[in-house]
């Protein structure tokens, strides 16, 4: 159980991940929500089809919480930060990688899909994500990228059907 006391979450509009590039050199990216707010993480598979996992970084945020365990133990004061993420999915049938000469390529996950939104740990982040738009395959029709929405606050428009991650 997580108790948020006085229901006080800090929002922050940017963080910074740090990695360690191919060269052992220590880099770091910074997700800012409003600009360069794609991520990776490791697949949480045992055998995938491709190593990582992509997210869109909707919203960064910090806050104090007590954390209950069984009941029978005494509650934890603890500070916690979680990532609000949209997840995006490897497009089905798309052959990839370099014996096929293309860069991977993915999609917002359906709205109606219940796994298509969740919370993050940041540490869990590997490094920052360069998304191409694919801009043959047009404009997204989803309802999440017309009228208002939380997830693109703003009237922003970046809402093309599907991107290539950049390598």
């Amino acid at each position: 159980t997580v108790i948020i006391p006085n229901n006080i979450i800090f929002s922050v509009q940017t963080m910074q991940v740090c990695y360690t590039t191919y060269d052992l050199w220590h880099e770091y990216n910074t997700v800012n929500t409003g600009t360069h707010s794609d991520v990776m993480v490791l697949s949480g598979k045992s055998m995938p089809s491709h190593p990582y996992w992509y997210a869109r970084v909707l919203g960064i945020y910090h806050m104090e919480v007590w954390l209950a365990g069984d009941g029978r133990s005494k509650p934890l004061k603890q500070h916690l930060e979680v990532l609000w993420i949209q997840w995006l999915a490897m497009v089905q049938g798309y052959r990839s990688g370099m014996r096929h000469a293309h860069l991977p390529k993915i999609v917002f996950m359906e709205e109606s899909n219940q796994d298509g939104f969740g919370f993050l740990n940041p540490g869990q982040l590997i490094r920052g994500a360069h998304l191409l738009p694919a801009f043959a395959s047009g404009c997204s029709v989803s309802s999440l990228w017309r009228g208002k929405s939380l997830v693109h606050p703003g009237g922003q428009l970046d809402n093309w059907e599907k991107y290539y991650v950049g390598m």
